[in-house]
């Protein structure tokens, strides 16, 4: 077996081993059935429905990065590019982050588009969803101020903050990153590895150029917007399918969602444990009962992960064979 595919196993296993352990800390102690009874009396249209705004925020994700691709001299077919998205979700689950490598090789496979230049389209993909998010986190900061500095508390977080600061250990890490690099610096420039890195930063900068060739840079601000508005209410939305979140606030639902996007950030497939642990603990903040909040959890978070499974694994046989039959009849 190659290094490689022994690397990639385990890494797997790791993340999967570390989501399921967070998991289980979250929800030792209950019994999942439990759990299921205690949304028997939920209203599914509300979930159903914030899966279709999903998929409609999926779609726009890829038409925005459809925007970020034609400029490089190609304008590439939508929905090969929104099914190399959905693909992305699905490769996630089996890989995290690997995802994002899987949509660009897709669409140099079925476009023709240099995967370097892909990768560069991606970063500002990212970096403008980075900066979206940034607002939205600001946003929440400053109308549920209260309620967060009451979770930091709760878990010791700005102790924690300032405990790290004063440890002489993190500051020795930090130095060490910053003057080995410089100490060796020629060597370092004059090695094959910086070259091959050069070479791929210099083919992942023409694709960042592709911002400053937007026909409509306007519009692309508008959608950077407008999924993460339709991400805010995949979520929010949720609260009416259950009748111990329904009276909660708009806000409530703001803080919820962007703790559960912080959840995301771990390295986990699909933040399994992470985001039910910063979502069970948000409304936890606002007064919901923890298993009330087990159940939230645990029905929003599977819902979206079935669905993202199921569709993106359709999406990936689903270009396979449309391609396919293109080149065919070509």
């Amino acid at each position: 077996m190659k290094k490689e595919t022994i690397k990639t196993i385990l890494k797997v296993l790791f993340s999967l081993g570390l989501g399921i352990l967070l998991f289980w800390y979250v929800y030792k102690g209950q019994n999942l059935a439990d759990l299921m009874e205690n949304a028997k009396d939920a209203n599914m249209f509300w979930i159903i429905l914030t899966l279709f705004i999903a998929l409609f925020s999926h779609f726009l994700r890829a038409v925005r990065w459809k925007m970020l691709i034609d400029p490089l001299g190609k304008r590439v077919n939508l929905w090969n590019v929104y099914g190399a998205v959905m693909a992305g979700y699905f490769i996630n689950y089996l890989v995290p982050r690997a995802g994002e490598i899987a949509r660009c090789g897709l669409v140099k496979k079925y476009e023709g588009v240099p995967f370097t230049q892909l990768i560069g389209t991606l970063i500002v993909d990212r970096s403008v969803d980075v900066i979206v998010e940034l607002v939205f986190i600001a946003m929440t900061i400053l109308l549920q101020y209260n309620e967060i500095m009451q979770f930091a508390q709760q878990y010791n977080l700005i102790d924690g903050f300032f405990n790290l600061l004063a440890n002489p250990l993190m500051w020795a890490i930090l130095a060490a990153v910053i003057i080995i690099p410089f100490v060796f610096r020629k060597k370092i420039m004059a090695s094959s590895l910086f070259a091959k890195v050069k070479g791929l930063g210099m083919n992942v900068l023409n694709g960042l150029k592709s911002v400053q060739k937007l026909e409509h840079k306007g519009l692309f601000i508008f959608y950077s917007i407008l999924i993460f508005i339709c991400y805010y209410f995949m979520f929010y939305l949720c609260y009416f399918a259950f009748d111990f979140t329904e009276n909660l606030s708009m806000l409530c639902g703001l803080s919820a969602f962007i703790m559960g996007s912080l959840g995301i950030i771990a390295p986990v497939q699909g933040g399994l444990g992470a985001w039910h642990f910063m979502v069970i603990s948000t409304l936890m903040v606002y007064g919901v009962a923890e298993k009330d909040a087990q159940t939230f959890a645990l029905w929003v978070h599977g819902s979206q992960t079935i669905m993202l499974i199921v569709v993106g694994a359709l999406a990936m046989v689903a270009m396979y064979f449309l391609n396919k039959k293109k080149e065919n009849v070509q």
